[in-house]
């Protein structure tokens, strides 16, 4: 049996704690165990919690982090030379954007995809894809995207004018853009490009049929 001196002894050593101290630990510990991860989650750049989390690419002025509220520049330029996959270089680069430079380019190119079904199908895909919004299902330049307090309609694909472009011209058009339209080189693979061409073709011979047409 412990003495009642001994007891009164331990009793002295350790702090009495209220019953309102009690709680405030307990609610402490608990709003600890919820706010620490939430704070772990505020800031994921620092690398020594986030581990994998976060991993900046290697993109050219690609911004990454923040320091006092500045965002940090990951200064990775690509090595000189370097090109994306499937890069297809075009030999009428050195030509600008203007309807001369296309008529040029036109002149110079020639269509290297054959006329089939399956072609004219994916040259249709691809011109319901990128060029209807704009030129119209039918090329007649009212597309869904243009009109009052919207993009300014784009010339019909059924004049005189529009017709008499090459393949290579449209193609050039399309590679560089011209006027509000943006270049497309980056989003059409060459060949998709050619494709749209064909399609282009039946849509002009549909709106515009010839004696040899209508015989068909």
């Amino acid at each position: 049996m412990i003495p009642p001196q001994v007891i009164a002894i331990i009793q002295n050593c350790y702090p009495r704690w209220s019953p309102t101290m009690y709680k405030a630990t307990l609610l402490g510990m608990v709003a600890s165990a919820f706010l620490m991860p939430l704070l772990l989650l505020s800031i994921p750049m620092i690398e020594f919690f986030n581990g994998m989390a976060a991993q900046p690419k290697g993109k050219a002025q690609g911004t990454y982090g923040r320091v006092f509220g500045e965002a940090r520049i990951v200064e990775r330029p690509p090595v000189p030379g370097t090109i994306p996959r499937e890069y297809a270089a075009y030999a009428m680069d050195h030509l600008g954007n203007t309807i001369e430079d296309a008529v040029a380019a036109g002149a110079a190119l020639h269509n290297p995809m054959p006329i089939t079904r399956e072609t004219l199908m994916r040259g249709q895909r691809v011109y319901e894809i990128f060029c209807a919004a704009c030129h119209g299902k039918e090329g007649y330049g009212d597309g869904p995207v243009t009109g009052p307090n919207r993009f300014p309609a784009p010339p019909s694909l059924h004049t005189d004018q529009a017709r008499g472009y090459a393949d290579g011209t449209i193609f050039h058009i399309v590679t560089k853009g011209m006027g509000k339209m943006p270049s497309y080189r980056e989003l059409i693979p060459p060949e998709d490009r050619w494709m749209a061409a064909h399609y282009l073709r039946v849509l002009q011979r549909a709106a515009n049929p010839t004696p040899e047409d209508l015989q068909r």
